[in-house]
């Protein structure tokens, strides 16, 4: 009886502890398994998925407005941007945009930048005035587009490498485009396209009497002290992802956590595997430091209440993973309890309440679900807003190398869930602000009391409503001037906004393929793109065909036309009409015209008509060879022998021709005393 009486009782004091424990999993749906709880959410995505980029660098004065307001704000480090976001830097101002890892775009001085597409599948930047440079580390065009848009340009980079444009300022004759660094894109205005090569730059003239020339030239011609700057900029970078643990403690979606390294150690632990702990010199600058205490509340569409950390290491501490308080300090993990297929971008991981009056938060536990969405309820933007993208990486349940999941116990894995965050967190993890300081600035962030901070970390997701925090719009332009500022002296400047691209761009939607048909091929398909239906030839067959000439197939034309149309068909043949004859009466029954003929004139015969010709080929007459009339046979005498001249024979003198004897003179008379001479000469002749 005695021991009866005592299974009875054992068995009634253990049964609320069996129904509790039976009720503890069923409700919370823990399996019995880690691995499996690590998965039972790999397919959860949030209500706003939308690609954020970051400011990670800026100097000087540096303004942003958002989309859907038109008011501006002061951008600070660690801002988050969102597609429609526009950004401008002063006369001093500097500013550095990271989109993921491998992307990071440069603003100088006075100059104006739009995000005009941010999707997974492709980035589209604006560039009115000024100067960008853009550096892209690993670009992949098959995966995605990067495309930049200047007054009546555009470019759309092909490789990796550094881009910048020169867009100038309102008012401008021209615009310039450099590509370095392995750099290759196109270049399309609003009359042509060609491609731009590594190391070249080229000027393209968009108004005035030589608008749609270009000149190119050599890249080092025009390095100035931006170009200085943007190299430091990508040397920084390039060591602060040498020395960081990109799939080893922390997968590629977890952009900016390269900036741990340098302000902080990865340590292990037995509860929460590998996380990170700031160093004493990160955080000793800020009194009674604790995550979501030093900062801001910035609205950003479509996600509404955003944190924008002081710290400059503070944006994957804040946007991804959870804080956690162990060992009497805070360590930030990379992921929580509950591990995705991707790690999506938050813009908060906080606990929001509203006690007395006062909006209070403290960092979302490591074992609860991030749904705790404040922002849902007050129309912080579209929901469902899925862009279709793939995330950067797939990252495995651990990383590659290291553990970074604790391996639990069922029965720690039923205590830490069931344990309430009292337990695991101090009450100086609560921040609180009056109400009517939300979101209008730093405001006056102070612990609450204890009672209050314990009251508000006692609840749990089962009795705890997300409150309802006014909108931006419903703060009626309340802001701190610290956030509001007027608008940038470079934007009140121009007078009307400036066109920019070679074409109108469509919503989500690259203008590459458009710009290259209709700038380049006017339109019409070019030879190289093969049609599906034309045969490959093989290496050392025939060609099918002569060979193809010009970059485009050429519609044939009809002979005869004047215009400049084209005509897309194969001209049709008609054949000669056939010559009536002059006796031949018309069709039409009119008289017929014969011309008079004279008598001495024969009738006039019509030549046969072309049908009735038979082409008879031209007769050769085979000519006739007429030998030449017959001569008395010659002689075949030899001809006479040269004989010389005798020596005895004097050669014969060449004297002159004999003189004509003189008339007969009178003779004188004759002197008897002078005897007679001889009238011959020596030489026999008379004198």
């Amino acid at each position: 009886m005695h021991s009866t009486r005592k299974l009875i009782w054992a068995f009634v004091l253990f049964l609320p502890l069996l129904s509790g424990t039976a009720l503890s999993a069923t409700t919370l749906n823990i399996p019995e398994k880690g691995p499996q709880n690590i998965q039972a959410a790999d397919d959860y995505v949030p209500e706003v998925t939308d690609r954020v980029a970051r400011i990670s660098f800026i100097r000087g004065d540096v303004r942003i407005r958002r989309g859907d307001s038109q008011d501006w704000e002061r951008a600070v480090l660690n801002l988050p941007l969102v597609a429609c976001d526009e950004i401008a830097t002063d006369q001093n101002g500097r500013v550095e945009i990271q989109f993921d890892i491998y992307t990071h775009v440069r603003l100088a001085e006075s100059s104006v930048l739009k995000v005009t597409t941010l999707k997974d599948g492709g980035i589209a930047l604006s560039v009115p005035q000024g100067s960008v440079a853009v550096r892209l580390t690993n670009f992949d065009k098959d995966r995605g587009y990067f495309e930049i848009d200047a007054p009546q340009t555009t470019v759309a980079v092909e490789h990796s490498g550094i881009y910048r444009i020169d867009a100038g300022q309102p008012g401008g004759n021209d615009v310039r485009i450099t590509a370095t660094q392995d750099g290759q894109a196109r270049i399309y205005s609003d009359s042509s396209g060609f491609t731009l090569r590594s190391g070249r730059s080229v000027a393209l003239v968009i108004a005035g009497s030589y608008a749609g020339e270009l000149q190119t030239a050599d890249a080092d011609r025009f390095a100035d002290d931006f170009d200085a700057w943007t190299l430091e900029r990508d040397a920084a970078i390039a060591k602060r992802l040498r020395d960081s643990y990109y799939d080893k403690y922390y997968d590629r979606d977890i952009y900016g956590a390269e900036d741990l390294n340098e302000n902080g150690e990865w340590i292990y632990t037995r509860d929460y595997g590998y996380v990170w702990r700031p160093n004493s010199s990160a955080i000793g600058g800020y009194a009674d430091w604790s995550p979501y205490r030093y900062g801001a509340w910035r609205w950003v569409a479509p996600y509404g209440w955003t944190w924008v950390g002081d710290e400059p290491w503070g944006w994957a501490t804040y946007h991804y993973g959870r804080w956690v308080w162990a060992n009497g300090y805070w360590v930030w993990s990379p992921y929580g309890y509950y591990r995705y297929q991707r790690s999506w971008w938050n813009p908060a991981l906080v606990v929001i309440s509203v006690v007395n009056n006062n909006v209070c938060w403290y960092p979302l536990p490591y074992n609860r679900h991030n749904r705790h969405n404040y922002n849902s309820h007050n129309g912080g933007g579209p929901r469902n807003n899925h862009n279709g993208g793939q995330p950067s990486s797939s990252p495995s349940p651990a990383p590659t190398g290291q553990t970074s999941y604790p391996i639990l116990t069922a029965e720690e894995r039923r205590r830490r869930t069931t344990t309430p965050p009292l337990q695991n967190m101090p009450p100086t993890a609560v921040v609180s602000v009056p109400v009517s300081e939300f979101g209008r600035g730093r405001g006056a962030f102070r612990t609450p009391p204890l009672a209050v901070a314990s009251a508000v970390i006692g609840k749990t997701d089962s009795v705890e409503t997300p409150p309802i925090l006014p909108t931006y719009k419903e703060l009626g332009g309340r802001v701190s001037k610290e956030i509001v500022v007027e608008t940038p002296p470079i934007i009140a400047r121009t007078e009307r906004p400036v066109r920019t691209g070679a074409a109108d761009r469509k919503p989500d939607v690259p203008l590459d393929n458009e710009l290259r048909t209709k700038r380049i091929f006017g339109d019409r398909v070019p030879l190289s793109d093969r049609r599906v239906d034309e045969p490959v030839r093989t290496s050392g067959s025939e060609p099918a065909g002569p060979r193809r000439t010009g970059i485009i197939e050429r519609a044939p034309v009809i002979r005869g036309k004047t215009d400049d149309t084209t005509v897309d068909q194969t001209p049709t043949y008609f054949p000669p009409r056939e010559r009536r004859k002059v006796d031949e009466p018309s069709k039409d029954n009119a008289p017929t015209y014969v011309p008079p003929r004279r008598n001495d004139t024969p009738p006039f015969v019509p030549p046969p008509s072309r049908e009735d010709r038979k082409y008879e080929p031209p007769k050769q007459e085979t000519p006739r060879y007429d030998p030449p009339p017959k001569q008395d046979t010659p002689r075949n005498d030899p001809p006479p022998r040269y004989e010389p001249p005798t020596r005895s024979d004097p050669p014969p003198r060449n004297d002159p021709p004999p003189k004509s004897d003189p008339p007969p003179k009178s003779d004188p008379p004759k002197d008897k005393s002078v005897a007679p001479m001889d009238r011959k000469g020596k030489d026999g002749r008379d004198r």
